[in-house]
């Protein structure tokens, strides 16, 4: 697959207040998609960005991405979506994720692949954020670790100078790393939901996953930036856990993966 250029502005109107909701690592879970959906609806955002992995673990990825496109919601080329177009990128894989997303990829008609080929591994919003699955330019790189997190600063400090903040997802973890004035980059530890950013720092965020949550409990994660000030609120909501169970036991995938969407590993 050949990639479109690394970075991409989207041009969508800027409004001087907004909220944005951003969503990732979805991975065919309707029931979880559906349930942040609803409680996005009851706010008053501007735009919805999922930051990739719409298919792979779970079993309807073809609904999940007809309600991404149904819904206009701006997303990005995660490693699972890429490997369901080719399955030759998903030869890394562990085993139980492979045979989901060779189940994924079998199951999306052309028109779905369609759509994740049209998708971007990063791209810039306005000239403010930069949104990627992995890391800035790699699908299948982390930002698990400090070493990971100076190279993404460094990549946006050269490759995009004057965004200060990058959203992300793939570690299906809750994340901030923040650089300061002083180029010290650390991992905020959160104590509450919500975080008020400095506006002389650089941030790389991630709301976690909606589909397959890793932080031993089970509720679909997102997260909400709003402006003026600069916020984040980190979000979970309930969903129908055991329908997204059954359906996977009813394709015959693996039965870790339904008994670890309720332990959240």
């Amino acid at each position: 697959m050949e990639h479109l250029n690394p970075v991409s502005n989207i041009q969508i109107q800027h409004p001087d207040s907004m909220k944005i909701a951003f969503i990732s690592d979805i991975h065919s879970n309707l029931e979880a998609l559906k349930a942040v959906l609803g409680e996005i609806d009851k706010e008053n955002i501007s735009l919805i960005v999922n930051l990739g992995d719409l298919v792979g673990y779970n079993a309807s990825p073809r609904e999940c991405v007809d309600l991404v496109k149904q819904r206009q919601i701006i997303s990005i080329l995660g490693n699972h979506d890429r490997a369901a177009i080719e399955l030759k990128f998903a030869e890394g894989f562990n085993i139980l994720a492979y045979q989901a997303l060779a189940w994924s990829a079998k199951s999306l008609a052309p028109e779905h692949k369609r759509f994740l080929k049209k998708l971007e591994h990063t791209r810039m919003l306005w000239d403010r954020f930069l949104v990627f699955h992995g890391a800035p330019g790699n699908p299948d790189a982390y930002l698990s670790f400090l070493f990971q997190a100076k190279k993404a600063f460094n990549y946006m400090r050269q490759k995009t100078p004057g965004v200060r903040i990058g959203f992300f997802g793939h570690t299906h973890h809750r994340a901030v790393w923040q650089r300061d004035v002083r180029g010290k980059v650390s991992r905020l530890e959160m104590s509450q939901d919500d975080l008020l950013l400095d506006p002389e720092q650089m941030y790389l965020i991630n709301p976690g996953s909606v589909g397959q949550p890793r932080q031993r409990q089970w509720k679909a994660s997102y997260l909400i930036f709003s402006n003026e000030p600069e916020t984040i609120q980190f979000r979970s909501v309930a969903y129908d856990l055991h329908s997204a169970q059954a359906k996977i036991r009813a394709a015959q995938l693996p039965e870790y993966l339904a008994e670890r969407l309720e332990t959240g590993v």
